[in-house]
This record gives structure tokens, sequence and C-alpha cells, in this order.
């Protein structure tokens, strides 16, 4: 990669992030939008090419995305988070009244721990899908900031990309 092209890639990876963390909301809106609009012209293209049921199919996500965005991506994160309470409990009762004979107290705690983390996620996701939403487009926005900077400063140190 061309060290211009690298300076432009790195500069709008950087500009993503900055948009991902102003405007959370937004983003995820625009996200929905766009999956929405692409599903449907894959659909017309699927319809084209005489793959009828695919179009269909792919047709109807489509709208349904672009009506129903929103409370899809609520069900998705309530569904996600029954799943983890379930998996948390489950292991948790499982690691309590497994064996510990010789094993050390930091150990029984921390195999304690990975479980509980799963149930406080859980109960997070399943009660504050929007704030759980907001928050993971917020982490993304950061992590693409981070690569961002790291991505202009190789590109400005001409650090060649892999």
């Amino acid at each position: 990669m061309k060290r211009l092209s690298q300076f432009i890639s790195a500069a709008m990876t950087l500009i993503l992030g900055i948009l991902f963390v102003i405007m959370k909301e937004e983003v995820v809106g625009i996200c929905l939008t766009i999956f929405g609009v692409a599903l449907v012209i894959m659909a017309i293209l699927d319809i084209i090419r005489l793959s009828i049921i695919s179009g269909v199919i792919k047709a109807v996500l489509g709208v349904a995305v672009l009506v129903i965005g929103w409370l899809l991506i609520d069900v998705a994160l309530t569904i996600i988070g029954i799943v983890l309470l379930i998996y948390g409990v489950f292991n948790f009762v499982k690691r309590l009244v497994g064996k510990k004979r010789g094993m050390k107290l930091w150990a029984i705690i921390l195999s304690i721990i990975e479980p509980l983390i799963c149930i406080v996620a859980a109960i997070f996701l399943i009660t504050s899908s929007g704030t759980a939403i907001s928050l993971t487009v917020t982490v993304a926005g950061v992590f693409l900031i981070i690569n961002g900077i790291l991505s202009v400063i190789g590109a400005i140190a001409g650090k060649k990309k892999n």
C-alpha cells in the first residue's frame, strides 16, 4: 500500500471512530438502514438471476430490518442476555459444586469470577439494551480511534502495512 493510501485509510478509520463515539445511536441507525437497503438490493439481484426463493427471503429480511430494525436489535440483545445468563448460572453452580480438593483459595475465587461476570453482563443486556448498544458503539469507536492513530503514525513513519 502506498503511503498516501495508507494515510487516507488511517484518516478514514480515525474519522469513523470519532463518529462512533460522538453519534452513537445515529451510527447504529445508519448501519441498520444500509444493511436493510443492501438486503433489498441483493434480493433484487437474486430475483433477476432467477433465485426467487433466496430473493424473497432477502427482501423480507431487508424490509423487516428497515421497518423494525431497532426492535430486532432489542430482541436479539435480550435473547443473548438470556443465553448468557443461563450459561453464567450453569457454570457458577458447576464450579461451586465441583471438586475443590487441592485447589488454592485464589484459584477457586478466579474460577467463580468468570461466571459472575457473565451473569452481571447478562442482566445488563436484558435490562438496558439501549445502553448496551450505546456502550458497544462507543467501545468500537474508541478502538477505531486507537487503530486510526496508530495507522496515521505508521503512515507518517513510512512503515509498510501487511
